[in-house]
Order: C-alpha cells, then sequence, then structure tokens
C-alpha cells in the first residue's frame, strides 16, 4: 500500500509540475484564451488537490478516533473550539458597517458577501496566530524536557 501511495504521490507531482509549465510557458496569439485556458486548467487542479486534501485529512482524522477512541475527546473540543472561532469571527464581522467596492461594475458587494469575506479573514488570522502560538509553546516544551 506504502508502494502505490508513493506512485501516486510523483504521479500528482508530475501533473502538478506539467499544468505550471504549461501555463509559465504558453506564448498565447490571442491572451484572452490559450493562456487563460491554462491558467484555469491550474486552478481546477489546485481545487481537485485542495478537495483531495480535505478529504485524506477527514478520513485520516476518522480513522485513528477509530483505532484510538480515546482521542475523541481531544478531536470533540478542537471542533467546538473551530466553531466557536467561527461563530465570533462571524459576529464581529458581523458588526462592522463598511462597503467593498465591486470594481467590475463600479459598485459595491452585496452585505453577506463583505462579512462572509471579512468573517473568512477573521477566522484565517485567528488560526495562523493559534498555529504560531501552539509551534513557539511545542519547541519551548521540547527544549525543556
Amino acid at each position: 500500500m506504502e508502494k502505490i501511495l508513493k506512485y501516486a504521490l510523483v504521479a500528482l507531482m508530475a501533473v502538478s509540475v506539467a499544468l505550471v509549465f504549461w501555463a509559465v510557458f504558453t506564448t498565447p496569439e490571442d491572451p484572452t484564451t490559450a493562456n487563460a485556458t491554462a491558467v484555469g486548467m491550474n486552478l481546477y487542479w489546485g481545487y481537485a488537490l485542495l478537495a483531495a486534501a480535505i478529504v485524506a485529512a477527514i478520513f485520516g482524522a476518522a480513522w485513528d478516533l477509530i483505532q484510538k477512541p480515546t482521542g475523541i475527546k481531544g478531536a470533540l473540543l478542537s471542533l467546538i473550539a473551530i466553531v466557536a472561532i467561527a461563530v465570533v469571527a462571524y459576529v464581529v464581522a458581523n458588526g462592522h458597517d463598511y462597503q467593498i467596492v465591486d470594481l467590475s461594475t463600479m459598485g459595491y458587494f452585496e452585505r453577506t458577501e463583505t462579512v462572509i469575506t471579512d468573517a473568512s479573514i477573521l477566522f484565517t488570522y485567528v488560526v495562523f496566530a493559534g498555529a504560531i502560538v501552539a509551534a513557539i509553546y511545542s519547541a519551548v516544551s521540547d527544549a525543556l524536557k
């Protein structure tokens, strides 16, 4: 199984590199079609890889919880923390009263889109800060052992 996974990862990397080279080295006669297709294919490939990574992470976490049921408490606490951060980010974003300019129509985005965007940014900031704090804590606690 491990050998199959190694070959699959090499194949995915080869496809990724080929798509990047295609997008970088495409010399379009018509810039609206040739390079746009290459970039679009790279975006779709990135979305597919992201979806596969999410499915693999969820499957791996579920498999680990099945193998070691003692970790269910930690998993539930993590899930509750993530939901709490998302709710707080949404409440804070909903309290802001500003508009984001839509350059394509020279108007403004709808309120819902603005709140979701702001909440996503706030959520990302909090998660990044948590990751940095966790990394520093881990390094310091390992150094003190």
